[in-house]
């Protein structure tokens, strides 16, 4: 999404209202599959001088992603705040600064950026999610299992676990 800045630029410190929608590909977060659904951005825009724009948004989404535990889809809603800065020429010393050419900027990157970070660390479908039964892959949270009863657990290191404990020079 483009937002037109040129009545901005024309007008160095007139503030102008704004509200978009956002378009953002799939990607990978931590290992994770995410998408961004639903993406609206409302806030304003001015020019600081010297070709520079300032943006202030309120940003709101629905990430779609899947439980770290049990691998079922989870939506969980975001919010997050957007202060960006837009510069006609790149700054080696403002890493933070985006760059836009002409009279529009683009409000991709910085949506993107402010949603990732508002993001959870792990997405769980549930607080008490039981996950996924390590030895035959049944979800717990729907079915039960007896793979596990008396704590007996076979697996590809079991063999190593028994001679680790039987062994008393290890």
């Amino acid at each position: 999404m483009t937002l037109d800045v040129g009545r901005a630029l024309k007008n160095p410190g007139q503030v102008y209202p704004f509200q978009a929608s956002v378009t953002l590909p799939e990607m990978e977060v931590l290992s994770d599959p995410v998408r961004f659904e639903d993406i609206r951005a409302e806030g304003e825009f001015f020019c600081t001088g010297d070709h520079r724009v300032s943006l202030r948004a309120q940003v709101g989404a629905t990430a779609h992603s899947r439980c770290c535990r049990c691998l079922e889809p989870v939506q969980v809603p975001v919010e997050a705040r957007v202060d960006a800065i837009f510069a006609k020429e790149p700054d080696p010393d403002d890493p933070d600064l985006y760059t836009f050419e002409g009279n529009a900027v683009e409000l991709e990157e910085p949506v993107k950026d402010a949603l990732l970070l508002e993001l959870p660390l792990q997405f769980f479908c549930k607080p008490d999610c039981k996950g996924l039964c390590p030895v035959c892959g049944v979800n717990l949270n729907q079915e039960t299992c007896s793979c596990q009863e008396g704590n007996v657990v076979t697996g590809p290191f079991s063999a190593l676990k028994d001679y680790v404990l039987n062994n008393e020079e290890v």
